[in-house]
Formats: structure tokens, C-alpha cells, sequence
């Protein structure tokens, strides 16, 4: 009879663990995360760059009543090769708040792995989000303290937005700036083109031989 208490008691404390990472929202005004360098956007609207990573589409425009969407489901290998591998994943939320209008509300944001959640934001009063950054497109808020996946996990996220006033908000990962593409070294274009001429030149001397 014990040990089957006992037993139990662990169960429920497990599953209550799964639960109880608490993920963190920050507020930052430092211009330092943009959709457009560090993207793509998991929901969004059109001006999102997203370089065709899967996103769930909100109502463009502003007086709605706010979100309840899913995002689509990725996987662990899509979001590392983003965000770089070893390192934490984070989000940033920009926010898009009309003039006069009150700060809008971050009620809910969940991520699930393998369709158990596992972090969890959760806030029942109202107000919490104002605009710091209105509507340019950098982060004005950033979603941190994720639980770490694997790359075959199966991740999806729920975001719940209220009292949407302007317009669409955007929630994009904070990914590793993309490295330029690479140009020849001046040294190597030039052996190139020699290399090119001489054998152009052989070709005509050649030509002119057989006439």
C-alpha cells in the first residue's frame, strides 16, 4: 500500500515537473534583435522575412480582439540549424501598439516537445507588453529560458495575445546573423583569368595551325 502511494506520488511530481519551467519575458529596447537579420518569424504577418520557413499567418490590422494560434511544428534539427547549435533558444516578440491606446496583453506562451508542454508564460492581468520599439521591426520584448531539445524532438508553440489594438504583432526566433556569401580572393580571380586567357590564346594559335 505504501510503495504503491509512494509510486504514485513520483508520477504526479514528474508530471508536474514537465510543467513547471517558467519561461521569461524580458523587456528590451536595445535594437539589438531585428525580424529581419536574426528571423524567421514562427507567427506573423507578410513583412516577416521568412526565406520559406513554415510560419502561422495572424489578422493583419489592428482592433481585434487579439490571438490564440499555433504555431506549425518543427523540428529539432530546423530550429538548431537557426539559432546555432549549442545554443539556447530564444524569441522576440515585436510589438505593434496603437497611439493612445492602452498596452496590449501576452496572456499565454507555451512550447511543447514531443506534444507535452514543457515552458510555459502565463499571465492573467492585462497591460503587460507595452510598445518599447512601435511596429519597426526589431524585438520589444524577448522569450527566454527554454527547455533544451534533441534533433529528432518535435516542437510547436501556442501564443495567446490579447486586446491586439494595431497592427500584427510578430514572434520570430532570435537566430545567428546569416555569414555573407563568400567572393574570390583578388589573388585567385586573377590566376582565374590568366588561366582563361592562356587557354583561349592556345585555341585560336591551334585554329590557325590546322589552316
Amino acid at each position: 500500500m505504501i510503495k504503491t502511494i509512494f509510486t504514485a506520488a513520483v508520477l504526479v511530481f514528474c508530471s508536474a515537473a514537465a510543467y513547471a519551467n517558467t519561461i521569461t519575458l524580458t523587456a528590451d529596447n536595445s535594437n539589438s534583435y531585428q525580424q529581419s537579420i536574426q528571423s524567421p518569424c514562427i507567427f506573423s504577418n507578410p513583412s516577416c522575412t521568412n526565406g520559406g520557413f513554415a510560419a502561422t499567418a495572424l489578422p493583419t490590422g489592428g482592433a481585434v480582439n487579439g490571438y490564440d494560434a499555433l504555431s506549425p511544428i518543427y523540428t529539432g534539427v530546423t530550429l538548431n540549424s537557426i539559432i546555432g547549435a549549442g545554443n539556447s533558444l530564444m524569441l522576440g516578440l515585436d510589438i505593434n501598439q496603437a497611439s493612445g491606446q492602452p498596452a496590449q496583453t501576452l496572456s499565454l506562451f507555451t512550447m511543447s516537445v514531443n506534444s507535452v508542454v514543457v515552458d510555459t508564460f502565463s499571465f492573467g492581468g492585462s497591460g503587460n507588453v507595452p510598445a518599447g520599439n512601435n511596429g519597426n521591426g526589431y524585438a520589444d520584448y524577448l522569450l527566454g529560458n527554454f527547455h533544451s531539445f534533441a534533433l529528432g524532438d518535435h516542437i510547436q508553440f501556442h501564443f495567446v495575445f490579447n486586446n491586439a489594438n494595431d497592427g500584427t504583432e510578430n514572434v520570430f526566433v532570435i537566430g545567428v546573423p546569416g555569414t555573407p556569401t563568400a567572393t574570390p580572393e583578388p589573388t585567385n580571380s586573377m590566376l582565374l583569368g590568366s588561366g582563361l586567357l592562356v587557354l583561349g590564346l592556345a585555341g585560336r594559335f591551334r585554329k590557325k595551325a590546322k589552316i
